[in-house]
């Protein structure tokens, strides 16, 4: 093999060898994003979490929502007047696969209304990015229930949860 031969195959193996190291460079950057998004798990808001709202609530039911009209809570009517606090803190509970709201509803007091043929509905405007927001009761220890999807309105990114109880309520959106 003469020297201007063998200086061709070096040129060669050396531009295949940046294509290759270039192609590898490039497409785990594009990868190694999503990952990193997922990492944490959380959905990033701007929700006003200090906010409370109370109403007393009897035998007419009733409708308690923030000011944003993004979380809208409904009341079946009750046997007798109660008052009911709706407040909002950053999520805590542990992701093991999806996106996790970073909002948790509370609904205050935790009454039973297991009697009750009607549900207390909480609908809830979703961030849009994503596609199917599943909802969870939280409980005092951090875990999660799943909660009966009432509705899924797509056009405008609201879901309702459907639930006979107060407490904590949050969501997660699937993959």
């Amino acid at each position: 093999m003469n020297k201007k031969g063998f200086t061709n195959i070096i040129l060669i193996i050396v531009v295949v060898a940046i294509i290759v190291l270039g192609g590898y460079f490039l497409f785990s950057k594009k990868s190694v994003a999503p990952i990193e998004t997922q990492q944490s798990n959380k959905a990033e808001n701007n929700f006003q979490y200090g906010e409370v709202i109370k109403n007393k609530i009897g035998i007419n039911g009733g409708i308690m929502q923030n000011a944003e009209k993004s979380v809208i809570v409904t009341i079946p009517p009750l046997k007798q007047e109660t008052e009911f606090t709706l407040s909002f803190k950053k999520s805590n509970f542990e992701v093991r696969s999806g996106i996790g709201s970073p909002i948790t509803i509370s609904i205050s007091p935790d009454i039973n209304l297991m009697d009750s043929p009607t549900p207390i509905n909480i609908k809830v405007k979703y961030d849009a990015k994503y596609n199917l927001p599943v909802p969870y009761l939280i409980d005092e220890k951090n875990k999660l229930h799943s909660v009966d999807m009432g509705g899924l309105d797509k056009e405008n990114h609201y879901f309702t949860m459907h639930t006979f109880h107060g407490g904590d309520y949050s969501w997660i959106y699937a993959n």
